[in-house]
């Protein structure tokens, strides 16, 4: 087994008293893509932020290329590409214009910007503001912004949220692009179970706030030919563990 890139030990974290991610541990092979598939409040987003240090555990602990997220926050964030919940952009602003504040906010060096908005498809915007752009160009846009800095990790919450189909398989190839010619270790989240199982090397479900089932996506469907969404449903509904 390769070193993970993603690690984490007995995490916990508590709002108003409600444990929503109990003694999680999870682990991310560099260089692979790994889905993590969760209903909705099942405690994704949060794992996500402690992660990247947005938030702090109230126990436990998390590494990130084998930093410490708390200890180590600005230079995991360095190293790191993110898309988490609802993306914000200067919105009087062009798609190229947002990227290089980006990088300037991250107080990186300026680079071009067309060969990101060509991985994602939005080459052809040209001054055009983000205001005027659909959901899925925004997600695009936000997928852009995550990978501009050429990052070792990306993690990316619901990343195909607002694509369609032919979208979504331009961005499943991306991943894969990114995983296997660049070696990008990738956590991406979603609640399209198929979307997962053909983009991610290996999947993790989680439920209440712990991870309850981490294989490798051939090992599951090898084993589950035939009710593979059903075994992945009762898993998000907490009806089975590690086998």
């Amino acid at each position: 087994m390769k070193e993970p890139a993603i690690f984490t030990d007995r995490l916990t974290k508590s709002f108003s008293g409600k444990e929503v991610i109990r003694q999680c541990r999870i682990s991310v092979e560099r260089g692979t893509i790994y889905g993590l598939l969760g209903k909705n409040g099942a405690g994704k987003t949060t794992l996500f932020k402690l992660l990247l240090g947005f938030l702090k555990p109230a126990s436990g602990t998390v590494s990130i290329l084998g930093m410490d997220s708390v200890k180590n926050n600005t230079a995991i964030l360095r190293h790191t590409g993110n898309l988490i919940e609802t993306p914000m952009f200067y919105e009087h602003l062009s798609a190229a214009e947002n990227l290089r504040l980006h990088l300037a906010y991250m107080n990186l060096e300026e680079t071009d910007t067309e060969p990101g908005l060509q991985r994602v498809g939005l080459s052809c915007t040209g001054t055009r503001p983000v205001r005027e752009f659909s959901l899925g160009m925004r997600q695009r846009l936000a997928i852009a912004r995550s990978i501009i800095h050429m990052p070792e990790v990306l993690i990316l919450d619901e990343p195909v949220n607002g694509l369609d189909p032919a979208g979504m398989r331009e961005m499943r190839a991306l991943f894969r692009q990114l995983s296997e010619q660049v070696g990008l270790t990738i956590l991406l989240s979603s609640l399209l179970l198929q979307e997962i199982g053909r983009t991610a090397d290996r999947i993790g479900v989680i439920a209440g706030g712990k991870i309850v089932l981490e294989k490798d996506t051939r090992e599951i469907c090898r084993s589950h030919p035939e009710d593979m969404e059903d075994y992945l449903i009762a898993a998000m509904e907490g009806g089975i563990t590690f086998e």
